[in-house]
């Protein structure tokens, strides 16, 4: 995947001739392998090589959309030619991309082997009884637009997920995992921290009761709720209960919140959105005051801050969150724990949903602390906390926690029938009068 941005940029021209106009061709090229384990013994491999090459236009007659499975100069012209003749037509017919099998080489690039090695004898040593499912895939991308410079963009992502036998207190127990990451110097050492913890000796949780209670999202999982509540209902476009309140003061003014795709670090970080643009932070709340939305070249409000996103070229780009980030406060643990005084301590969400038209969220939890009197007390679980967006915002208490942790547990996103990385990193939150129910 190598077009030639002069060569396409021509082909496009015809398609942009008023200011108001986009064109532009996406291409991508998609290596990805998979190794499942169980109990130390692989299962299954597979490598794929997927590539795809689309053109868009958009303009006063809506959008259009022609994408063929390869990645080459022919297949960028192809789908610019067939772009053409739909201008004003009912649109191509989206065809699944083609799958073919990576080269030995193309596997060997991705240190594969070294991996397999390395994550066999850590499972050995941490989770002997496991079902894991490993994925690393490396994307590289390219966006050709018709008027301005073409982008190149390469992004290589880790993805651990499934289940494992541990100790408790009363017996075996099984527990899920979930780690996103790019492929970093690090990534191996935080992944061999993260499975360490989640494998260690637990009491045995006894079922969460049904109410109202107030709770302390920690160990970063405070994420997960702002992802839902804040960068969902904030995408240009979305009709949610935020909508018209610009500058409206929502939160604690302790409170500050922002969408960041230049944390590389994080699994939601990009160079380049998927129409070229540089990312910019956005700032989602700024001392609890609403502050802005995620726009991309074709959903304002003003210009693009960079946060269109696409799962692949057969799809059209969207305004989608990146990395969610909650700047930290001043409260230790121990003052956390103090103020929360009664209620649950929670260190894990393992999923979440919002609709936005009612503004009702669900966030499910594998397993709590109960705190009685400011102390740590019996573990429940798991359960699921819900409320609604402007009620709980209100509910945040001031005490933010000082220490902010990535949440390596909040990976892929799906919104609108596509799929895309998301990440995010947040001190301990307290919220008040959380719904709560058993699982």
């Amino acid at each position: 995947m190598d077009l030639d941005p002069t060569t396409v940029a021509h082909w496009l021209e015809p398609l942009a001739k008023r200011p108001e106009e986009i064109a532009e061709v996406f291409a991508e090229r998609r290596r990805e392998v998979m190794i499942e384990w169980r109990d130390g013994e692989v299962l299954e491999a597979r490598a794929t090589l997927l590539e795809g090459v689309s053109a868009r236009w958009r303009g006063r007659g809506g959008e259009r959309l022609a994408f063929l499975s390869r990645g080459d100069e022919e297949g960028a012209r192809e789908a610019v030619r067939a772009l053409q003749k739909e201008i004003g037509l009912s649109p191509l017919p989206v065809k699944p991309a083609r799958v073919q099998s990576a080269t030995p080489g193309e596997v060997a690039a991705l240190d594969v082997e070294r991996w397999a090695k390395r994550l066999s004898s850590l499972f050995a040593r941490h989770t002997p009884r496991h079902r894991f499912r490993w994925t690393l895939r490396d994307l590289a991308r390219q966006v050709i637009p018709a008027r301005g410079a073409a982008s190149t963009f390469e992004r290589r992502l880790l993805s651990l997920e499934g289940t494992f036998t541990a100790a408790s207190r009363r017996g075996d127990e099984n527990r899920n995992f979930s780690f996103h990451a790019p492929v970093g110097e690090s990534t191996f050492e935080e992944l061999r921290v993260a499975l360490n913890h989640a494998g260690e000796p637990r009491e045995t949780a006894t079922p969460c009761g049904e109410g109202e209670t107030d709770a302390v999202l920690a160990a970063g999982c405070a994420a997960m709720l702002f992802h839902e509540i804040l960068s969902h209902p904030l995408e240009a476009g979305a009709d949610s209960p935020l909508n018209g309140l610009e500058q409206a003061r929502l939160s604690a003014a302790e409170l500050e919140v922002r969408d960041d795709a230049t944390r590389l670090d994080l699994f939601g970080g990009y160079e380049r959105d998927d129409e070229g643009i540089l990312p910019r932070p956005v700032k989602l709340l700024d001392a609890g005051r609403l502050s802005g939305r995620l726009t991309d070249r074709s959903h304002g409000p003003g210009p693009s801050n960079g946060h269109a996103r696409r799962a692949g070229p057969e799809d059209a780009p969207m305004p989608r969150g990146s990395n969610i980030l909650v700047a930290p406060g001043h409260s230790a643990s121990e003052e956390m724990t103090r103020r929360l005084a009664s209620g649950l301590w929670i260190e894990q969400i393992d999923g979440g949903s919002v609709e936005l038209a009612s503004g009702r969220f669900r966030l499910r939890f594998p397993r709590a602390r109960r705190v009685r009197r400011a102390r740590l007390a019996d573990e429940c679980g798991p359960g699921v906390l819900s409320g609604e967006i402007l009620p709980v915002l209100t509910a945040i208490d001031p005490g933010i926690g000082r220490e902010v942790r990535a949440y390596r547990a909040l990976g892929w996103c799906a919104h609108g029938g596509q799929v895309v990385p998301v990440g995010g990193a947040a001190p301990d939150v307290l919220v008040r009068r959380f719904a709560v129910r058993p699982a």
